[in-house]
């Protein structure tokens, strides 16, 4: 028998979990991740763009392993991480800045911003 990629890598991850033809495989694995957390699971996943704009031509780009939003306009953030590399905490607080400033679009008011946490979440495997 042939060996079967390893889902740990980071191109194998994302083409099982971060494609449009595989959504109910990723709809599935965070209906399983939430219900363990004891949250209630998800019906719908919307795959976004995973790479965030830069506001300058020197500003960090972010790409994120998979971003997703719910239809109640959740916003989940799932990386693959193996091992504790490149300051995973700061990251994660990085992307997650990222992902909380994302949600005003010109015009709005701050307090459209959802403070709540279950509203941003970051899944770190």
């Amino acid at each position: 028998m042939k060996d079967l990629l390893d889902p740990k890598n980071d191109f194998v991850f994302k083409r099982i979990f971060g494609s449009e033809e595989n959504k109910d495989v990723l709809l599935a694995f965070l209906n399983n991740t939430f219900i363990e957390a004891g949250e209630p699971p998800l019906t719908e996943i919307l795959l976004m763009n995973p790479y965030t704009d830069k506001d300058a031509p020197r500003d960090k780009q972010s790409i994120f392993d998979i971003r997703a939003k719910t239809t109640t306009g959740e916003q989940i953030n799932i990386e693959m991480q193996l091992f504790n590399q490149y300051d995973i905490e700061k990251r994660t607080l990085y992307y997650w800045s990222r992902q909380y400033s994302g949600q005003l679009e010109e015009g709005q008011r701050y307090r459209q911003l959802n403070l709540n946490p279950r509203k941003i979440i970051t899944r770190v495997m």
